[in-house]
């Protein structure tokens, strides 16, 4: 960690990178589609003609000779109007009937699905499009604040509603970095053996391990058997609550917003309601010991700091979206 910040436009635009590479994606996908579709579109067009030609070969099967490629036929219903009906020579004329109503068939249903799809990939590219105007109302807000604007948005109110909307391009299904799967996480976290009981596997905001005790038996478990020393502890000031964890990898300072996050964690397993405040005590891994003889989940801490959150629906929301 370092107390030097980088500016809020460069964090925000740090923490949204992937997702906007992803969007981004999604729309040169979305347009290169609709640039397709009308071929396919026309490729399907000729449905109508087929079945109109259908129509007139039933009422004039006994004027088709066997063995014809095409024939030339009045319309009955349409004056002076003819229409050539294209024929398979080694068909008979209601093979060929029967064949030519299949192909209308078909064709009109192909039509239809490309219809289907030119809507849906009309509204997915409005959807796409209108992420990528927010992530830019974003990042114009947080270049507000750097630039000391009056009246601009704090880091903290800025950095949720950033959580907020990573959280709804998830919902909208686009495809980010993908995850580790779990079961490897757990190899990873606990050195090839499964998670001891009460110990539960998150991911944070930016896809790092976040691990929490669900009992007194799993907090212990967490800051014996699985917390590092460069690991980050969290845990509800002076009450008892949950022990979180978050994994630390590589030499990369910690983004503040991950630190947030992981805070509201804690507090919400702690009882915390969503929208209440709370102090939350944070250190690194090695400054937690067990007490000696104390009970399970009971430890000693030092150089600790205290930091005060709010407990953000949506950041809590999405530790557990992030686990389906």
């Amino acid at each position: 960690m370092t107390d030097a910040l980088p500016p809020l436009a460069e964090r925000v635009r740090a923490e949204t990178a992937d997702a906007r590479r992803a969007l981004t994606t999604e729309r040169k996908k979305a347009l290169r589609l609709l640039e397709k579709l009308p071929a396919d579109a026309a490729a399907c067009a000729g449905g109508e003609t087929l079945r109109l030609a259908g129509e007139v070969l039933k009422v004039s099967l006994d004027q088709v000779p066997r063995g014809a490629d095409r024939v030339t036929l009045p319309v009955p219903w349409l004056e002076d109007e003819t229409i050539e009906v294209p024929l398979q020579r080694d068909l008979s004329p209601q093979q060929n009937l029967d064949k030519l109503f299949r192909r209308a068939k078909g064709l009109s249903q192909g039509l239809k699905i490309v219809r289907q799809r030119e809507a849906q990939t009309h509204a997915r590219l409005d959807e796409v499009v209108a992420r990528l105007t927010e992530l830019e109302l974003l990042l114009e807000r947080a270049s507000a604040f750097d630039a000391q604007v009056p009246d601009a948005p704090r880091p903290r109110d800025l950095l949720r509603q950033v959580t907020a909307w990573l959280l709804t391009v998830r919902q909208l299904g686009v495809r980010l970095q993908v995850a580790p799967k779990v079961e490897s996480d757990v190899r990873k976290v606990s050195r090839g053996k499964e998670l001891p009981d009460g110990v539960r596997l998150f991911r944070s905001p930016q896809n790092a391990v976040v691990l929490a005790g669900k009992s007194a038996d799993g907090n212990d478990a967490l800051v014996t058997r699985l917390l590092r020393g460069r690991d980050l502890w969290f845990h509800l000031r002076d009450r008892t609550g949950a022990h979180v964890m978050l994994r630390i990898e590589g030499t990369n300072a910690v983004k503040p917003s991950e630190i947030d996050a992981c805070a509201m964690l804690a507090g919400h397993l702690s009882g915390v309601g969503k929208g209440e405040a709370c102090d939350i005590t944070l250190c690194l891994g090695k400054d937690v010991r067990k007490v000696k003889g104390a009970p399970a989940g009971s430890v000693y801490v030092s150089r600790e700091r205290v930091v005060r959150v709010v407990i953000d629906a949506a950041v809590v929301d999405g530790f557990y979206a992030r686990n389906r």
